[in-house]
This record gives C-alpha cells, structure tokens and sequence, in this order.
C-alpha cells in the first residue's frame, strides 16, 4: 500500500533525490512537440494540450513534457521529466501534477500553483508518490514542495506555456 499523505524517511530521502536531480536551468535540443487533442469519455469531453521538448545530450534527462487537460470545471497540470534509462529502483520519471477548479487556463498559468501531488516512476520498483492531504500535517514535506515548486515554475516558463498553451486550447474551441 502507497502512503502518499506521509511517506517514510526512506521514501521521502528518494523523492528529495530526484527532486534535485532536476537541472535548475534545463537545456533542450532543438527538437520538439505540440499537440493538442479531443477526448470523449465516460465523463465527458476533455480537451488538453501536450508540449515536448528533448533535452541536450549531455544531460541524464531524456525530455520534459507539460500536459493541460481541461474537463468540465477541473484544470489539470502535469509537468514529467522522463531520465534516460537507469539502474533497478532508479527514477525513470518524475511527475509533478496539480488540479484547479476554478478559472480559466490562463488564469491558472499565470497563478503558477505549486504542485499539489509529487510522483516518482522507479524502475522495477513501485511508484513513489507524496500528495497534500487535508486534515494531515505534513509540514515535515514543506521543503519538498517547495522544491517541486521552483522546478515546476522554472519548465514552464522554459516551455512557455503561459503563451502557448492558451493559443493552442482556443484552436480546439473553434473546431
């Protein structure tokens, strides 16, 4: 079983790893992607936007996606940084989401949220997850989130997402 509200010592030591692992000033190929998509569900529509970006050579990161799903009143955010392949138990990837509820996708852009859940694919091993958990006090993980934090501003605003992420959810809503 995950606990995702306090994970251990042990769990918490791997999550702060990875999370430092992350170039503070990412440098990305010339090569790219933008997509952006319908989906139709047992829930609804989902519209959202993908943005990929390859990292240099030299770097132990092999690319940066962003995703923005935009369903009913839920925004979602999700930023993963995918590693080149590892060792058994080493992260293969590194998430960082957070869900909005109110306003528009710009206005959730610009507010740059701090991720509200921390998720890291292992390689043969389970996934490590550290979520913000109501009613839970989690202050000991404050630095982790912080982190997570600077991370998560530093990619969007090195993907550009607040100008380009707008432009491409309005396309959807002229089609």
């Amino acid at each position: 079983m995950v606990n995702s509200c306090t994970p251990g010592e042990a769990e918490k030591g791997e999550i702060a790893a990875a999370l430092a692992r992350i170039p503070r000033r990412p440098e990305f190929a010339p090569d790219f992607e933008i997509a952006r998509g319908r989906t139709t569900g047992k829930d609804g529509v989902s519209d959202w936007v993908r943005l990929r970006r390859d990292f240099a050579a030299a770097s132990s990161f092999s690319s940066v996606q962003f995703l923005m799903s935009v369903a009913g009143g839920t925004i979602d955010e999700t930023l993963v940084l995918h590693l080149k392949a590892g060792k058994i138990g080493e992260p293969l990837q590194i998430s960082l989401e957070e869900q909005a509820t109110a306003g528009t996708p710009a206005d959730v852009l610009r507010a740059d949220a701090p991720p509200s859940r921390i998720r890291l694919e292992r390689f043969g091993k389970p996934s490590l997850i550290l979520a913000r958990c109501a009613g839970v006090d989690q202050s000991v993980y404050e630095p982790l989130f912080r982190l997570a934090a600077e991370r998560a501003a530093t990619y969007n605003a090195a993907l550009g997402v607040r100008t380009s992420v707008p432009v491409e959810l309005a396309r959807l809503k002229r089609k």
